[in-house]
This record gives structure tokens, sequence and C-alpha cells, in this order.
């Protein structure tokens, strides 16, 4: 295993991701849900690894949920080709209906907890005067427990409802997700995900600060935290995999640390769902009820992967705040935007925002994301002939031109 820089280089670039594990106590996944988990856990790699190709990419954090939460009310307005290529984006069966998908995941995510806090939260504005379909109104208030509400969007005054809405959902850990409305907004689907644990073995911060190696290959000195024992690790050549529970065991943080400082495009190649599933099954085969709360067995899976329940772990405490304006990278991964006809006839999505807030410390993890999609109605299209053009008077009945010409200066 790496030494404490090591394992400090690359923390920052890689994902984090609140896991669900299985004790055995908790209901067995059913098989729509666990569809909805496993297309989750792609869409979020291949928007990452969107994401880390923009230019100047430094941190990137979304929430694979949120966004398919939010997404997904869109598609239940939407027919035909364009509800299947928004089911086909987020990685699920076009075929299934995606609030009937979306209940079975909100009904079971929402299960009480005692050790850990989860909270999902859907509200949809739709503006003042428009009428919602009747059906699509019963599907977000019955499958998406979803708010509904009337907002003039044309106010000054309309984003702080939604923000407001957002800061308080999310615990105040996101206080802005709008800024303006597009011009002819109508309607406009937000979810809000919480989440809070604590660590099942809580961390020490007797650790001197240490460097950390960024993307752009400078240095930056952080403070850090440290764990002995029950520091669930494995290796391969290519990265270290950490398994961190929180307390209960139903949650986790998975980290993936690669063996190099990897640039921003090297990253998005080594962060697969094939290198995702991997570590993952790692950890089920060696430690298995771990994700229960049980101990680590030190057993290792195969010769080639390292299994390492002792040692130390050094990481660093932090918090970020991200934003990424998600629309043009799901356009790129295929998403249509038209067609919503559930909310208005000639209506699209004009935008998809995302914001996150992650706090790890000693104690454990804060995480909030909010996800807006903004609806608008499709402006009356104008042609202005303001530059050069062709021109032919025709004969209708035989479409021969009686005259033909350009014009190029008035």
């Amino acid at each position: 295993m790496s030494g404490r820089r090591g394992i400090a280089a690359a923390f920052l670039g890689a994902i984090l991701v609140a896991a669900c594990g299985q004790p055995e106590s908790f209901p067995p996944v059913r098989p729509v849900s666990m569809n909805l988990t496993d297309a989750s856990t792609g869409f979020g790699i291949a928007l990452t690894d969107r994401l880390l190709a923009e230019p100047n990419a430094s941190n990137v954090f979304i929430s694979p949920l949120s966004a398919t939460l939010a997404l997904s009310m869109a598609a239940a307005a939407a027919h035909g080709a364009t509800r299947a290529s928004i089911m086909a984006t987020l990685g699920l069966d076009p075929s299934v209906d995606p609030s009937s998908q979306a209940k079975l995941t909100i009904d079971r995510l929402l299960q009480s907890d005692d050790n850990a806090q989860l909270e999902l939260a859907q509200a949809v504005w739709a503006q003042k005067g428009l009428a919602l379909n009747s059906t699509y109104v019963a599907r977000l208030r019955d499958d998406y427990r979803a708010q509904i509400a009337s907002l003039d969007f044309t106010s000054p005054y309309a984003p702080k409802v939604v923000n407001d809405w957002v800061d308080k959902a999310t615990h105040h850990k996101i206080q802005q997700l709008v800024d303006t409305f597009d011009p002819g907004t109508v309607a406009y689907l937000v979810n809000a995900t919480y989440f809070h644990a604590l660590w099942a073995t809580e961390f020490h911060t007797s650790h001197d600060p240490l460097n950390f190696h960024t993307f752009s290959g400078t240095s930056v000195n952080v403070p850090m935290m440290t764990r002995e024992h029950r520091i669930i690790r494995m290796g391969t050549h290519d990265y270290q995999a950490v398994l961190l529970p929180y307390k209960g065991g139903r949650f986790s943080m998975v980290i993936l640390l690669p063996s190099k400082v990897l640039s921003p495009t090297e990253f998005s190649r080594f962060l697969t769902q094939a290198t995702w599933s991997q570590a993952l099954t790692m950890f089920h085969s060696a430690v298995g009820p771990v994700f229960g709360g049980s101990s680590c067995t030190n057993q290792e899976p195969s010769p080639n992967i390292g299994l390492d329940c002792d040692g130390e772990l050094v990481m660093p405490k932090f918090k970020v705040d991200y934003r990424a304006e998600l629309l043009p990278e799901l356009v790129a991964m295929g998403m249509a935007v038209g067609d919503l006809p559930d909310i208005c006839g000639g209506c699209f999505i004009s935008g998809v925002v995302q914001k996150t807030h992650l706090e790890v410390d000693e104690k454990g993890t804060t995480a909030s994301a909010a996800t807006g999609v903004g609806v608008v109605l499709s402006a009356r299209a104008a042609t202005v002939i303001d530059h050069p053009f062709a021109l032919a008077l025709i004969d209708n009945a035989t479409d021969a031109p009686l005259f033909l010409g350009v014009i190029g200066n008035l």
C-alpha cells in the first residue's frame, strides 16, 4: 500500500459516493429498483467523465440520484421519442413507466433509518394560469411525493421562491439554485437531496497538514485526519479502493485512489463503470457482511488483489461546493428536449442545473444536492429577412420561375 502522501495525492479527483449497503434486516431490493440503481451508477460516471473533460476541470461532485429524479419528472411529462431519449440517457428502460421506477426508488431510500439521515424532496412550479395535465399532477403527487404550486416566472421575486424552498430542503447547505428564469419559462422541476451520517469509526485530528497534489500539478497544504485499524482497503496495480462505512452499515463512502496523479483526461479514462463495479465486487466478495456492519475478514478475493483491514488511513478534511450546467452534456449524451405535452403543448427543456455541497470531517459526512429542470414555451418562430436572399416569381401550376434573382444590396 502507498504511504500517507500517496493516499492524499488524488483524493479530491476521486468520486465520493454514499453507496447502499445490505444489512441483514434491510429488505431485499426489488428488480426495478436495482435496475434504477445500476442505471444511476452508469449515468453518473458517464456524466462525470464529460464534466471532467471541460476546460480547467478541477473538482466534479454530482448527485446522479438528484439528477435522475428531476429528469424523471420531465420524462413523466414527455411522450414518444422525447420520453424514450430521456430514459435512455439516464440508462433506464424506455418501455418502463418513469414514475413507477421513481416511486420504487423513493419508497426504498426513504425507509426509516435511525443512524443516517437521507431526505428527498421534489417540487414543481407551473406558470400562473397554466393547467398541467391532471394525470401528470396525480403522478407527481403520488409517485414523486412532489409539492406543486403556481408561480409567476416573470416576477423578479420568482427565483427567491424556488431558492427558499431549496435552502430549507437542503438544511441551508444550498441557498441559491436559480439566478434568473429564462424568458418564456412555464414550469420548473426540482429535486433536493440531503444526506448526513456519522462514521462507524471516527477519525482523529492529530495529524499534521500535508500537501495535496492537484490536477494542475500544484500542491496545496490541507488539513488531514487519520484513522487506524478497521481500514477496509483493497489494491490492484492501478488503484486503491477504500470502504468507509457509516453508522448502521446501510451507507458507505467508497474512495478510488489511482496509483499515480492523473490529469482530468486520464482520470476520465480511469473512472469507468467497469472499474467501479470491480471495486464494489472486490469488497462484496472479500468483506461481505461489512456492508451490514460486521468486521473485516482479511480474506483476499484473488491472488491479484490485496485486502488490508489494518494499517492507517490519512485523508483530507474538506468542504466542496460545485455547480454545473448539465443540459449541454445531456444533449451530447443523446437526450432530446422537446415534446412535454403533459406540461404544455410546444414546450421544451431549456436548462438543467445542479448544485452540490459536500463536507467531510472527523465525525462523518454531509452532502446536499439540488437539480432544477427549466421548461419553456417555444416562441412563435419569426423569419427576419435582414441579409442577402434569393427570390423567384413562379408559376404555381408548373413551379417554373418567371423571374429569379439574388438581392444583396438595398
